[in-house]
């Protein structure tokens, strides 16, 4: 493979893994206001707060799935690492085990 493309690859996958760490710290900070609220409240910006944080964290298992699968099915191969999925090798194992009886 050519490095220009390992390059953007590898360079896809950063993006993406600084994506979920932005998500990540964004529903830290929300968490953190939330509780500053309990002491002084504000119904409207409770309310908000509320609404944001669902669809972020929504938005980040999406997001750690994406990033996931770019890293296993993408970016490992790319840089030349093997991935490695215990599960589906065993699901295979059991498979190969059933149809050799």
């Amino acid at each position: 493979m050519e490095q220009s493309k390992i390059d953007a690859i590898e360079s896809n996958f950063h993006k993406l893994e600084d994506i979920k760490n932005s998500c990540e710290s964004l529903i830290q900070k929300i968490g953190h206001l939330q509780v500053d609220l309990f002491n002084h409240p504000n119904a409207k910006l409770e309310k908000f707060l509320g609404k944001i944080n669902g669809a972020l964290s929504g938005s980040h298992g999406e997001i750690v799935e994406v990033t996931s699968e770019y890293e296993t099915e993408i970016y490992m191969p790319a840089k030349g690492m093997e991935t490695f999925n215990s599960a589906q090798d065993e699901l295979e194992e059991n498979e190969n085990a059933e149809s050799n009886k």
